[in-house]
């Protein structure tokens, strides 16, 4: 029997010994506290001073690595541009704030680049204050020289937060050919920065595509660019790269040029030193296959950013060397704009193909002379004659049987005054006038007078060249125009397809399909008869239709312009000229589509 007294005892002695456990544990965590607590007062107070030093003493620079532009080729995939190692100097701000004399660190950086010590300061500001901009290099100048490159390497000992890297640039072997097409890169401008098409590429310093094909596929062209993160010290020196991040290079475009017929095209027009416009296209796919517009400029002179001294002589330059006359340029459309009136004449029943007019060389309404360019005039003309001829006052008469709501109709029926959509930044749309425009822009009515000179082609029609061109790519189509355009494909490394371009239709005219054949007959005509004022286009094997234009120009000698295509039965070829001051459109236009014609055919095609 269990004495209920020992019982008693040993629960006492049993408690006793949990609470000298628990005692136990509760003074080994709170010795562990205390220790701790020593530790972090140690930490913060007594070394704290000597970590913060040291964490700001090291600092993550970003250094980013450009990816290099995608590649431009020819339809034979020739290069046109290509990319070359270059060396870009920079500045990273929050290590160039620490220098003590700064203007003396800007005036010497300033006497190594050649450039202006407030040029220098600009680029830096252009960056903002923005955390994530003041640890990243701004650049100051691309494509520097050996010697600046040595200079700046010793300048790194005394002036802080300098940077050289390595940038991959733009390379143009071929100096001036297609430079309109090609267009230049160029450092993004403030306002560029704001739109939503940049919003990949909108840090100070980044390179964009600025004109021409550069502009119009940045996107594809531009890549993505990578990144190197270095620790540094407190002077922006490298202590040790953490993490690199590869660039990855845009993709290459093939354009449907053939450089070969581009060089042709504009040695044509500065053999004979010759201001104006060389087109030539696929009717069938809308394939631009040159496109010359003199004068041009050398794109070697945007390689590394522009240089300042050339692109002040280029803006000097009164004969607008930067401006792609061949969808930027609004001229008159002279009698090439015929081929719609008399093709809107002949499908309104206005006339019909044995219709007579006399031309005596001049025609009067009221007390106004309206002059044929054959002075002399060309007698009776039925439609036939009067298109290859290009009679002016058998047309007036036209035009004036139409009145100007059906010449409006056919104007824009044949694409003018609308952009034709080119894969070009730039276009202008041009303009057919109507009675309401004149009212509204001129305040005054419309009249006779102006019905005649618009039946010719002149007076308020403006379009570019491209748009003049497509009056006759629906001829050579037989009532269509496909939408003109340069990209051909777009590409990867080692010829890869990444996309090719899908040829669409651009416009159909609503016209009878005898009209555009008998339109057509009356083409073939102006070239291959010997009182066409295009025969001069002619070549030996080779039957062709095309339209002369001599357009009456305000500031000096008429503008030159033929257009054609050829062969005449299946077009493959549409060429446009126009020659700015050229004179006659038979003299000067043809004979230079005729040689256009000439190397195509028997030196290319096939080739």
């Amino acid at each position: 029997m269990v004495n209920p007294r020992e019982n008693i005892s040993e629960k006492i002695k049993s408690s006793y010994k949990s609470l000298m456990r628990v005692n136990t544990l509760g003074w080994i965590i709170s010795v562990c506290m205390l220790m701790l607590l020593l530790r972090v007062a140690y930490l913060q107070v007594i070394k704290g001073n000597y970590y913060k030093k040291q964490a700001d003493e090291n600092c993550t620079t970003i250094e980013k690595i450009p990816a290099a532009r995608g590649e431009i080729f020819d339809r034979n995939y020739i290069p046109l541009v290509t990319n070359k190692p270059s060396y870009t100097f920079g500045i990273i701000p929050k290590y160039f704030a620490q220098n003590t004399d700064r203007k003396k660190a800007l005036d010497s950086l300033a006497a190594i680049l050649d450039m202006s010590p407030d040029d220098i300061e600009q680029k830096i500001s252009r960056a903002g204050t923005a955390s994530n901009f003041i640890l990243s290099q701004i650049p100051v100048k691309r494509d520097i020289s050996e010697k600046e490159f040595a200079l700046l390497e010793e300048k790194k000992i005394e002036i802080s937060g300098l940077t050289v890297t390595q940038e991959p640039i733009r390379r143009y072997d071929n100096k001036n050919l297609a430079s309109h097409i090609l267009g230049y890169v160029g450092e993004i401008g403030d306002d560029q920065m704001k739109q939503t098409r940049y919003k990949d590429a909108r840090a100070a310093g980044d390179i964009i595509g600025q004109t021409g094909i550069e502009n119009f596929y940045d996107e594809v062209l531009r890549g993505q660019d990578g990144q190197k993160l270095i620790l540094t010290d407190a002077s922006g020196k490298q202590k040790e790269i953490i993490k690199t991040i590869p660039p990855v290079q845009g993709k290459n475009l093939v354009l449907t040029i053939d450089s070969r017929l581009q060089r042709f095209a504009e040695n044509l027009l500065i053999k004979h030193n010759y201001r104006g416009v060389i087109i030539a296209q696929d009717p069938r796919s809308g394939e631009i296959m040159c496109m010359a517009s003199e004068p041009d400029f050398n794109l070697q002179y945007f390689s590394g950013g522009v240089d300042t001294k050339e692109w002040k002589n280029l803006l000097r330059n009164k004969a607008y060397p930067l401006t792609n006359r061949a969808v930027q340029g609004l001229y008159s459309p002279g009698s090439i704009f015929k081929v719609a009136v008399g093709s809107g004449a002949l499908n309104e029943n206005v006339i019909t193909t044995k219709d007579t007019f006399l031309c005596e060389g001049i025609y009067w309404i009221k007390t106004w002379p309206y002059k044929c360019w054959k002075r002399a005039g060309h007698g009776w003309m039925d439609f036939y004659h009067a298109v290859a001829e290009s009679c002016d006052i058998y047309f007036y008469k036209v035009g004036l049987k139409m009145k100007v709501e059906l010449l409006n109709k056919y104007g824009t029926m044949f694409g003018l005054g609308e952009k034709t959509g080119i894969d070009l930044p730039g276009e202008k749309a041009g303009l057919v006038p109507s009675r309401e425009w004149k009212l509204r822009e001129d305040r005054s009515p419309w009249f006779p007078g102006n019905t005649v000179m618009m039946a010719i082609g002149q007076g308020y029609v403006t379009a570019t060249p491209l748009q003049i061109m497509n009056i006759m790519t629906v001829m050579a189509n037989s009532g269509f125009v496909m939408v003109p355009h340069l990209l051909k494909a777009v590409t990867l490394d080692g010829r890869r397809i990444d996309s090719l371009y899908t040829p669409s239709k651009l416009f159909q005219v609503d016209v009878k399909p005898d009209v555009i054949h008998t339109m057509n007959a009356a083409l073939k005509l102006d070239v291959m008869t010997s009182y066409g004022t295009g025969h001069k286009a002619r070549v030996e094997g080779l039957t062709a239709a095309g339209k002369t234009a001599t357009v009456e120009n305000p500031h000096g000698d008429n503008h030159a312009m033929f257009v054609g295509y050829a062969p005449f039965d299946k077009p493959e070829l549409v060429v446009y000229v126009l020659i700015e001051f050229g004179g006659g459109g038979g003299e000067a236009a043809a004979p230079l589509a005729g040689e256009i014609f000439q190397y195509y055919f028997n030196t290319l095609r096939d080739k």
